[in-house]
């Protein structure tokens, strides 16, 4: 992940002088700056300043190269960018460890932020993109008792974190989906879906993100692509390969404990979902907000190492599961996403939960197979991702 609107100067992965002979390969000759870029999980990722432009430099992590195959992730990103989807990329190096891209400097978005339980106040103050900008662009206005807060935030700062539960009791809470005396009998087979209006003072966040979705859909798959259920079954059986050798990593081996309790509920999801589906599309399958970038009213993407075609569902659980939405955006998303998709049935918005639940699936193995190939004093960090990933799973709680 990568947020190309926090850049610091360098600092960590490797040294400048060793970057250097790189970017002359690359054709950079005159480097002014190299700056890290705050947000990654894994790669390491440069701004690259020299008289003539900006660009990325992307050093590739090697324990990433378990998830995909670099030919497949270029593929796509050179699709995408053709489309006007993603940044150019514009060099690789022969060992396929580092790629250049142009440098996309992502815009502000409007964002009018209410005081709610839904929106807390600590996420007000962290979406605000400065001081000085605050300053400069904020008023307050009264609507409906409500006090508001009109600021301009980086398209990152919309970072939220939400459960395939918390969806549902919240979809519930609008009378979208059917009631119920607890989240799982909110899970039945026919939601009622019902076109809702976004609030009087949305930001554009909503409509950005459905014409992304859209425009994804139409392109074309490729030659690659992976069930939920396979992909389920692959990360599953590289998990126990590790833990065969890994007999003396007990935070690691409790970890996968934890995953091999949820089996059952995980088949059953991917089931919901394969019952669902009428045909493959191309999914980028990670558009969380630091995957996103924002210019001239129009979303980028970048980040393709998970990029395949797959179940339709992938896209729009990531986005609902990960940005900081209200229930009727939440709704207007999926309602608006759904309508007449070609690629799944009329009830595939009952199987929304378990596309969200199986997002956070993947990023628990995602986080003990990253935990398994690194060096120890790394390794703890990827064991936090994954306790911070597991309370979001339906059961795991």
């Amino acid at each position: 992940m990568l947020d190309v609107n926090a850049a610091k100067p360098y600092s960590a992965g490797e040294s400048f002088n060793a970057l250097l002979p790189i970017l002359k390969r690359a054709g950079l000759e005159q480097v002014l700056s190299i700056c890290e870029l705050s947000g990654g999980l894994s790669n390491h990722n440069y701004k690259i300043t020299t008289p003539t432009g900006c660009y990325v430099l992307r050093v590739n992590a090697d324990a990433a190269d378990s998830f995909c195959t670099r030919e497949q992730e270029r593929f796509y990103w050179q699709q995408l960018a053709q489309a006007k989807l993603a940044p150019a990329l514009l060099w690789v190096s022969e060992d396929e460890r580092y790629y250049l891209s142009d440098f996309i400097e992502s815009d502000l978005i409007e964002g009018d932020f209410i005081k709610s339980d839904l929106i807390e106040n600590d996420f007000i103050e962290s979406a605000v993109a400065s001081a000085a900008e605050c300053a400069a662009i904020e008023h307050t206005m009264i609507d409906s008792e409500r006090f508001q807060r009109k600021r301009f935030i980086h398209w990152p700062a919309l970072e939220r974190q939400t459960s395939a539960a918390d969806f549902v009791l919240r979809q519930s809470s609008l009378g979208i989906l059917h009631h119920g005396s607890s989240p799982q009998a909110c899970l039945s087979p026919e939601p009622r879906l019902m076109p809702i209006q976004q609030d009087k003072h949305s930001n554009s966040a909503t409509r950005l993100l459905l014409e992304l979705l859209l425009q994804l859909r139409e392109l074309s798959t490729g030659p690659y692509a992976i069930s939920i259920t396979e992909q389920w079954q692959e990360y599953h059986q590289q998990m126990l390969a590790y833990q065969a050798s890994l007999t003396t990593m007990h935070n690691w081996n409790e970890r996968v404990a934890k995953l091999l309790g949820i089996q059952i509920a995980i088949k059953d999801w991917c089931d919901n979902l394969a019952a669902c589906l009428i045909k493959p599309q191309f999914c980028h399958r990670d558009l969380n907000p630091h995957n996103l970038l924002l210019k001239n009213n129009r979303l980028y993407c970048i980040d393709f190492e998970y990029a395949t075609a797959s179940h339709p569902l992938c896209e729009l659980a990531v986005v609902l599961a990960t940005h900081a939405l209200t229930p009727a955006q939440q709704n207007e998303l999926v309602t608006q996403y759904l309508s007449e998709h070609p690629y799944v049935s009329v009830n595939a918005a009952a199987a929304v939960p378990a596309a969200i639940d199986m997002y956070w699936v993947f990023a628990c193995y995602w986080a003990l197979l990253m935990a398994a190939q690194t060096e120890p004093s790394r390794s703890a960090d990827y064991l936090a991702w994954f306790d911070c990933f597991w309370p979001l799973i339906t059961q795991a709680s």
